[in-house]
């Protein structure tokens, strides 16, 4: 989807620009067309100050971001008003990417654009979900408590998306250590002993041809079986562009073994306890889960709870709508309906987030304490079959001149 330049005028007759993500110049115009600020011109932000902002700059971290709303609640539980807090923060910041985007959003709540849509910034981690959550805070006029939540909330996400990172980082680097060392050896080693074997005028072993026929193969064929891949993955890709029913990477990457259910838990954790916050901060229950299925990074995950909010708009209970979900586990289910029966649905999510927290990180140590010995196993394996192959026909040789 491409950025628009909205140029709008408020109700004081007072102009500002905001800048949107949308589908189309119609769909911007139906969306001010029953507000309160009325739209003066729109149009393709290209190579606009948005995009040199937006697009050429890397995202803030979260780390950065969670000091930022620390240093907030403080001022604002001191009773210093809102853009006078950002002020203060803005001045004892140092010149970089985040100062730079914090000055835009204050210019925008100096012209009137309400809190929670200046801080519409593509750059800010959770944007969506951080967004709500201002807008809860406005609403509610407890807008330190709910940041606060909020900072509970990055926190526990972020520790827990570092951890998969850290404890998965291992097993990555042997698993490519393994891949290069064979590479290596089939397509720079194997050849030299070819030559070698060629002056002994016997006949190789059947598994040394096999090993010998497999690297000419691979060294011959290598750089079309690289583009031949890419070529494929262009296709698919192409394919899932063109049509949005169509998700292949990601359903593939929940069918890893091990890997399918920590990525499917991580984004059951991260929806449940944004559901949680949301709700926790007055926005109501359709608002909240049309905004925490997009905190799926798996797109077939959000392919198939896309529809939620549409179905509780209708009558129907969050724990009715997500059993008809496929993945979702039935004692997530029973935990959300005992919550919706009991009227403590936010603490029930909270536990629920949890539950699934824990369980990734027994996870976690479980695949970690296999997946070690199991790929040094393997790595043992290859190097003996390829010390077997390389060694064989020497010792046949030498038995023939006996």
């Amino acid at each position: 989807m491409p950025y628009y330049k909205c140029k709008l005028i408020d109700e004081r007759g007072k102009y500002f620009i905001k800048r949107e993500f949308a589908e189309s110049k119609d769909f911007l115009i139906n969306k001010y067309e029953d507000s309160d600020k009325k739209l003066v011109s729109i149009k393709r932000a290209i190579l606009s100050d948005f995009s040199k902002i937006e697009l050429f700059k890397t995202k803030i971290k979260v780390d950065d971001f969670l000091l930022f709303n620390q240093k907030l609640i403080v001022l604002l539980r001191s009773g210093i008003s809102f853009p006078k807090a950002l002020s203060t923060i803005i001045d004892n910041m140092k010149d970089g990417n985040f100062k730079s985007v914090l000055m835009g959003i204050l210019k925008d709540i100096e012209n009137g654009i309400q809190i929670s849509d200046a801080f519409e910034s593509k750059l800010l981690p959770y944007n969506n979900i951080y967004r709500a959550t201002l807008l809860a805070g406005e609403r509610s006029g407890q807008l330190d408590s709910v940041l606060e939540r909020f900072n509970v909330y990055l926190e526990k996400v972020s520790n827990l998306r570092k951890k998969i990172i850290s404890s998965l980082s291992y097993p990555v680097v042997l698993l490519v250590f393994m891949f290069a060392m064979v590479m290596l050896i089939l397509l720079y080693a194997i050849p030299k002993f070819k030559e070698f074997y060629q002056d002994f005028g016997s006949k190789l072993p059947g598994i040394t041809r096999a090993f010998i026929g497999f690297a000419e193969f691979l060294k011959t064929n290598i750089w079309l079986i690289i583009i031949g891949l890419i070529i494929i993955y262009m296709i698919l890709k192409f394919i899932e562009k063109r049509n949005n029913n169509i998700v292949i990477f990601d359903y593939l990457k929940l069918k890893l073994p091990f890997i399918g259910n920590l990525i499917l838990e991580n984004n059951l954790a991260v929806f449940s306890r944004t559901l949680s916050i949301l709700i926790s901060g007055g926005i109501t229950i359709p608002e909240s889960s049309e905004i925490a299925v997009k905190t799926f990074t798996n797109k077939y995950l959000l392919k198939k709870t896309k529809n939620i909010s549409e179905e509780i708009k209708r009558g129907r209970l969050l724990s009715d709508v997500l059993s008809e979900i496929v993945f979702i586990p039935p004692i997530m289910i029973e935990v959300i309906k005992m919550g919706e029966s009991s009227g403590k649905l936010i603490d029930v999510l909270e536990k629920n987030s949890d539950f699934i927290e824990s369980s990734i990180d027994t996870r976690i140590n479980s695949l970690i304490s296999l997946i070690e010995p199991v790929i040094i196993i393997i790595l043992g394996l290859v190097i003996a079959f390829l010390l077997i192959s390389i060694y064989l026909p020497i010792f046949s040789s030498i038995k023939v001149i006996k």
